[in-house]
């Protein structure tokens, strides 16, 4: 006979998750709080009985404003559908056993959400040299695109960090999506939704340029962590960056890095290496920035000073 399911809530500091447990497991289907960080506890406890958790279900937090980071404890089997998305201040997961069963749009609309660890991210002895945690953040990036830039989740079924074959398959993906027509699924879209022609997401241009965000933020993002990338593909993601900049026919690059990474220094000191600024488009970077990019502007005027000094008046007499 079937044990009768029934619900239970698990108080966190500033908010309740809300289990249903039944077969002696549990499953969490909701959080209801303000908590910014959370850790799933990996069994629950009611009176004298012991509920391992494993699963997290379908939509269980959808649309929390506070959320940033969530620890998914080992024993958990399963991720619901949609489980995080739009969740605008989701910026790390950390899944302590690695790997498992996941469903679709887990990260829908989650613009911050950066970092996916799969193990524990202290690692052993809870201590890491700042070379081991650079690296590990870099490939939690890398992860995190397999979910939300790539369209890629089978990429998140690995246990092996920094794996030759998986960088390269990582790598062949984002090759596909680069190698793309701007234009590519955009006649699906408009007969999927002819009703709402009008809207940004079906104008020929919002849609191409959406496309070409999404390689600028890749190009980005592997560069940035470039472990085991080829030099050919090095120079390619380099010229994509630099053909889409201020004063470019299109200018995704730049405005990918003013609208989301302005106040990312790594993403402005690749920006300003790779030669996307320089004396033909300096002044044009500037006009285009308001108070809200003071740190990137301080940047930029700070590196015209050392990399683009004055012309010299007299210059313009020489024979």
């Amino acid at each position: 006979m079937l044990t009768p399911e029934r619900q239970i809530s698990f108080q966190t500091i500033s908010g309740h998750l809300v289990f249903s447990v039944a077969e002696g497991k549990a499953i969490l289907q909701g959080y209801e709080g303000r908590d910014m960080h959370l850790q799933i506890p990996a069994v629950l406890e009611d009176g004298s009985d012991r509920f391992p958790v494993e699963k997290i279900g379908p939509k269980a937090f959808f649309d929390n404003r506070y959320l940033k980071a969530v620890t998914i404890p080992a024993g958990v089997k399963s991720v619901g559908d949609w489980a995080f998305s739009h969740c605008p201040q989701l910026s790390r997961i950390n899944m302590e056993e690695g790997p498992c069963a996941l469903g679709k749009n887990l990260f829908d609309q989650d613009r911050k959400f950066r970092i996916f660890y799969l193990g524990s991210p202290e690692g052993d002895g809870g201590e890491r040299k700042d070379t081991e945690d650079a690296d590990r953040e870099g490939y939690g990036g890398l992860l995190a695109a397999c979910a939300t830039v790539l369209d890629a989740p089978y990429l998140l079924q690995t246990t092996r960090e920094n794996d030759t074959e998986w960088l390269a398959r990582w790598d062949q993906r984002m090759l596909t999506i680069l190698d793309s027509d701007d234009m590519e699924g955009y006649t699906e879209v408009v007969l999927c939704g002819e009703e709402d022609y009008g809207s940004s997401e079906n104008r020929p241009d919002e849609y191409r340029q959406k496309k070409r965000w999404r390689k600028v933020r890749l190009c980005f993002l592997r560069l940035l962590y470039d472990k085991k990338l080829a030099d050919a593909n090095k120079i390619r993601l380099q010229d994509y960056l630099r053909s889409h900049t201020k004063g470019c026919e299109s200018q995704e690059t730049w405005l990918f890095l003013k609208n989301e990474r302005s106040q990312d220094m790594e993403y402005l000191k690749l920006f300003t290496e790779l030669g996307c600024v320089g004396r033909d488009n300096f002044d044009a970077c500037i006009a285009d920035l308001s108070g809200e990019h003071a740190q990137m502007m301080a940047y930029l005027l700070s590196w015209k000073t050392d990399h683009l000094p004055d012309e010299d008046p007299f210059d313009s007499f020489s024979l």
